[in-house]
């Protein structure tokens, strides 16, 4: 296994030897050390590969004379911290870290470095390093990046990324920045991203690549096998038959090819029950078809059916976080964001203010509703008591409604067509819910006013309140689909406002009617 070790001690001659004899003397192999000192103290960092007890090797280590904190992390998420901080003394010590870690793990060191740090370290990371992580850094790291690297050196990373993969970066480049890398790509490079650079980034065009294999029916299986062992390819597990005008005929997996006689032609082993996106497909779209048909890669076609590309299910996969995390946001009132700990804090200030203005003023809706009932409060004081609990009822069960549709939508099992089948579902859910409950509310609320008409009165406002809530809150989503609107834009926020509104009419209407029967 391979650990990071940061040590920290008096900065004397000879620390760095004294500690590498020590991980050396107990079988871990050193991959990468360097050190720095500053105001007296020495802090070293290694990386190495060993298979005992880090907790002995900490302890042997911490015995070195001098030495007065050692700390080990797998290499790895729990090193990060630790690499971070040694980074933020010594910015030039990234380039070689970099090499050895996952660049997953190296972006998460960048996000908790300072920018002006972070400025320091892009130009000192080897080209392919570069490579690696400039498909995954956050929109605001990579601004940051093409601001510092020169183009040039941009273009030298980018030419070692996928066809899919660079034009995903240069679609997330500002547009000046973007004209220069695309100025010193070679024309051949050009030439192949060029239908990629034509649909947007969120389509099945936009995540396609267009290193597939892809032969006539009648090539055979000796021609096949022979340009797939050159290793061109992105995609190698499948291979597609196309016609003499590129129209997609069907496919043939690769393990099938080594059954057949090397003369066979493709045709004999064609499979035609394949399904195909068009390039404007929805990406979200392109992730259910995936998901549905328990497939890996999906073939993109044009109108006239001609082989474009394939999504592949690594790219579902990104596609699937992202959507993922956008809804999360949303059904928590929040804009989309990147990355919380790179996000500029004037950025977030204004995807978060929009949001609690508007539920700011929705809500003064409650304040009027309460104040047009201060009458029925003044002569039953213990009414107001109630008002918390009938309030985090109607959003908590308009909340779980909400949910449940909503994920249906996204899994593709519902549509606005769904309308009366939502409708009566969750009737009869929130009805047998609401029975439920109506008694324990009742038995509650006499437990504290110990009066019958209030006690009656909060059972029935509670009943009434779930029922409203869970049919609105399954309701909602809908619409908003049908509206185009994405549904988790139907936020635990928003909902849980609209939930209070309709809670305290409901609340106060009950009272008003109840304490005049009774």
């Amino acid at each position: 296994m391979r650990y990071v070790i940061y040590v920290e001690g008096v900065d004397r001659p000879g620390l760095l030897r004294d500690v590498s004899d020590v991980i050396s003397r107990y079988e871990g192999n050193i991959l990468y050390s360097v050190g720095y000192g500053s105001e007296g103290i020495g802090y070293i960092l290694f990386i190495i590969e060993y298979e005992g007890s880090p907790e002995y090797l900490e302890r042997v280590i911490s015995d070195v004379r001098g030495v007065h904190k050692v700390d080990i992390a797998e290499l790895g998420p729990d090193a990060v911290d630790i690499v971070s901080g040694f980074i933020k003394g010594n910015p030039s010590a990234a380039s070689g870290i970099a090499i050895y870690m996952h660049p997953e793990d190296f972006i998460m060191v960048l996000v908790r470095l300072d920018d002006d740090v972070r400025r320091k370290i892009y130009s000192t990371l080897p080209t392919n390093v570069l490579s690696l992580i400039l498909p995954e850094l956050p929109k605001e790291l990579l601004e940051e990046v093409s601001e510092v690297i020169p183009p040039k050196t941009l273009v030298n990373a980018l030419m070692k990324l996928e066809p899919d993969d660079l034009v995903d970066v240069l679609q997330d480049l500002s547009p000046s920045i973007r004209r220069a890398v695309i100025k010193l790509l070679p024309k051949e490079k050009i030439e192949e991203i060029r239908p990629l650079l034509a649909y947007p980034p969120e389509t099945a065009g936009g995540l396609m690549t267009t290193s597939v294999p892809k032969y006539r029916a009648d090539a055979t299986i000796a021609e096949v096998l022979n340009d797939l062992g050159k290793g061109k390819y992105e995609i190698s597990d499948i291979i597609y038959v196309v016609d003499n005008e590129g129209k997609l005929l069907g496919y043939v997996t690769v393990p099938s090819l080594f059954k057949a006689s090397p003369n066979t032609k493709l045709e004999r082993l064609l499979r035609r029950d394949y399904v195909a996106v068009e390039p404007m497909t929805d990406q979200e779209e392109v992730a259910k078809l995936m998901i549905k048909f328990d497939m890996t890669r999906i073939p993109v076609v044009d109108t006239d059916g001609k082989l474009l590309g394939v999504v592949t299910i690594d790219d579902v996969t990104d596609v699937l976080l992202a959507e993922e995390s956008e809804d999360m946001l949303l059904f928590g009132g929040v804009m989309r964001v990147e990355h919380y700990l790179t996000a500029r804090v004037k950025d977030l200030f204004k995807k978060r203010f929009v949001w609690l203005i508007f539920l700011y003023l929705v809500e003064n809706i409650t304040a009027r509703i309460v104040s047009s009932y201060t009458d029925i409060i003044s002569k039953v004081a213990i009414l107001a008591a109630f008002i918390p609990m009938i309030l985090d009822t109607g959003g908590n069960a308009g909340s779980q409604s909400a949910v449940l549709v909503t994920r249906a939508l996204a899994l593709g099992e519902l549509t606005i067509r769904d309308v009366l089948r939502v409708l009566s579902k969750e009737l009869l859910t929130s009805l047998l819910l609401s029975i439920t409950i109506a008694p324990i509310a009742f038995l509650f609320a006499y437990g504290v006013s110990f009066n019958i008409t209030v006690s009656i009165a909060v059972a029935l406002a509670v009943l009434l309140v779930i029922m409203s809530c869970s049919v609105i809150g399954g309701l909602l989503p809908l619409f908003a689909s049908a509206l185009k609107i994405d549904p988790a834009v139907i936020s635990a926020p928003l909902l849980t406002t609209i939930a209070d509104i309709i809670g305290l009419t409901i609340y106060f209407v009950t009272l008003s009617i109840v304490l005049k029967i009774i």
